[in-house]
């Protein structure tokens, strides 16, 4: 079954292809900064660092956004046990693949670079089962932690999900809609995660990505994929979305312009000021998640020769890159060569070698396409449709 054209979201599809390219230059930048990475450059860059900075902000909320929008579109087309069994095929096969195969090259070589002691790939690969998780041991899902926690989400979820889509849900949802359509009330969306990191961030406050370590991060970036889901529950919210989005966008200057002042003048908050920065930074996000959804649902939603492509090869593109991206920064990272030469090689070359897997192996390999979350094709060639295609499959 295929979804009519006229409820196809291209410009979900535009942003989340966009989020995950920034992602991949991301990573590719977290060898030239001062934040812990698995290979480190010995030179770093503290402009591409404030830069990456504010990527940061607002990148993972957007994607953990449309993963939101992509469950109500896959709810309304197909019933609760084919979206499960959708969520194995399409998450569980791929990160069990990944930790088995892609992360263990990646943790190797940072052994390897911080001085541990190999006699060969082999010998490693078996302290992958024996020597515990990751950090202490060598089990990780390092870069592909997105994918759990999508999983998860999806799961705990459903029956939430499930009872929005009834009658009363969906009743209650076009009450809330009408409600955030008034003027300024978008803004009340960054009050949820703002609330759950006042409340959780003293006890967790890192990112850890381990799931079930990870309280804060977990409930923030929950709530972000059941606004998504909210909010693509109805057409009518999005005229206030595109209404917004150069306010939204003026906010988002001035808030991360506060925020910047925060994290490099030394200011140290406790108390009702640490509550006061934890709502500024929430509202920094969501600021520039409303600009990025009302510019895109203005200026990118439209169909190209190039988005269907794009949309099935940011999965496989994500799955790799960061694995691809630590094979060549191992050998790169000590050339003498400078540092903004070593980020456009390592870039470079990542980008043409996952470029080259994807296109002449990945795609074209019927066994390799689920565990790199592609659909299985029939045996006509042509892809089995199990999710709709004008939901943003998921896989940061």
């Amino acid at each position: 079954m295929t979804v009519p054209l006229r409820e196809r979201r291209y410009d979900l599809d535009w942003l989340r292809v966009i989020a995950f390219s920034l992602l991949i230059l991301f990573h590719t930048g977290m060898m030239f900064v001062s934040w812990d990475w698995h290979i480190k450059n010995p030179e770093t860059s503290l402009a591409l660092e404030r830069l990456m900075s504010f990527l940061h902000e607002w990148r993972m909320p957007l994607l953990f956004f449309i993963s939101g929008a992509a469950v109500w579109f896959a709810l309304e087309k197909y019933r609760c046990r084919g979206f499960l069994r959708e969520r194995c095929i399409r998450l569980l096969v791929p990160l069990v693949f990944g930790m088995l195969v892609v992360i263990p090259p990646q943790v190797y070589l940072e052994r390897r670079f911080h001085g541990w002691s190999y006699a060969s790939f082999g010998e490693f690969y078996l302290t992958v089962f024996t020597s515990g998780s990751y950090p202490q041991g060598n089990l990780s899902w390092h870069h592909l932690w997105y994918i759990p926690y999508i999983f998860a989400y999806s799961l705990l979820l459903l029956p939430l999900l499930l009872w929005l889509q009834s009658d009363s849900g969906r009743k209650l949802l076009a009450r809330l809609r009408r409600g955030l359509s008034l003027p300024g009330m978008l803004l009340l969306l960054c009050l949820p995660t703002a609330l759950s990191d006042i409340c959780l961030r003293p006890y967790w406050p890192g990112d850890y990505n381990d799931l079930i370590g990870d309280w804060a991060n977990l409930t923030s970036k929950a709530l972000v994929f059941l606004t998504g889901f909210v909010l693509c529950s109805g057409e009518d919210i999005w005229a206030a979305v595109e209404r917004f989005r150069f306010r939204a966008l003026v906010l988002g200057c001035i808030t991360y312009g506060l925020l910047y002042l925060c994290w490099y003048s030394g200011w140290e908050f406790q108390g009702a000021a640490w509550a006061a920065y934890r709502v500024l930074r929430s509202l920094s996000s969501w600021s520039w998640i409303l600009a990025l959804l009302g510019f895109g649902r203005r200026h990118l939603n439209v169909n190209r020769p190039l988005l269907k492509y794009a949309t099935e090869a940011v999965y496989p593109w994500y799955i790799l890159h960061q694995t691809v991206i630590v094979m060549i920064g191992y050998h790169v990272a000590g050339w003498n060569l400078g540092m903004w030469w070593k980020y456009l090689f390592v870039a470079g070359s990542m980008i043409l070698v996952t470029g080259v897997l994807y296109e002449f192996v990945i795609r074209r390999i019927a066994f390799l396409r689920p565990l790199f979350g592609l659909k299985i094709k029939t045996m006509s060639g042509k892809p089995r449709v199990l999710v709709p295609e004008c939901a943003p499959l998921d896989g940061r």
